[in-house]
């Protein structure tokens, strides 16, 4: 219908390039925090969040740097990638949803292991700065959504938006909506 073919790509290291983009964001995430931190009583911030900015407080600049030349040698790759392929299609999320422990509201939730599995796609969008959207696509045993991501080259959004949309399309009638729902395009 849509002319699509379908081409295997590998994407290499993608192991450290879950933890490069961790270096990064942490040692961003916790810089851009520190005069409000020195200000605040991070008793008020849950375990979680004191946890993870205490240890993206102690990545060196070595291994930010390292970082940094891991993200260029993925940003290559990627372009040969894109020699290849108008888009790279993946899961959304390495794991369908997983329950959250009922004191998590008041205590917080650090779950690295389930956490590395749900973001393990969505990496390369952003850490790399790729434009990606995801789409839903059916569900689990339990019920839950499974999607399925598009990631383009630098400046393909028109791309993705339409492969997104004729997903939708050929899905619509297969798609619910979830118990909780919010509909940010409602015009009332």
């Amino acid at each position: 219908m849509y002319g699509w073919k379908t081409v295997e790509v590998t994407i290499p290291d993608i192991e450290a390039m879950r933890l490069a983009h961790y270096t990064t964001i942490g040692s961003e995430c916790s810089t851009a925090l520190t005069s409000y931190l020195e200000k605040m009583n991070t008793a008020e911030l849950g375990w979680d969040t004191r946890v993870a900015l205490s240890v993206y407080g102690s990545f060196s600049a070595k291994e930010y740097i390292k970082a940094q030349k891991l993200r260029n040698r993925q940003l290559r790759l990627h372009e040969k990638i894109f020699a290849e392929a108008d888009v790279i299609v993946t899961p959304t999320t390495g794991v369908t949803a997983y329950p959250i422990l009922s004191d998590a509201l008041k205590t917080g939730e650090l779950d690295y292991i389930n956490g590395a599995a749900l973001v393990r796609y969505q990496i390369a969008g952003n850490f790399l700065g790729l434009p990606a959207v995801t789409v839903p696509v059916g569900y689990d045993k339990k019920g839950l959504p499974i999607g399925l991501q598009f990631i383009g080259r630098p400046w393909s959004e028109s791309t993705l938006i339409h492969m997104a949309s004729a997903l939708e399309a050929l899905r619509i009638s297969e798609c619910r909506r979830p118990q909780v729902f919010c509909d940010l395009l409602r015009k009332d």
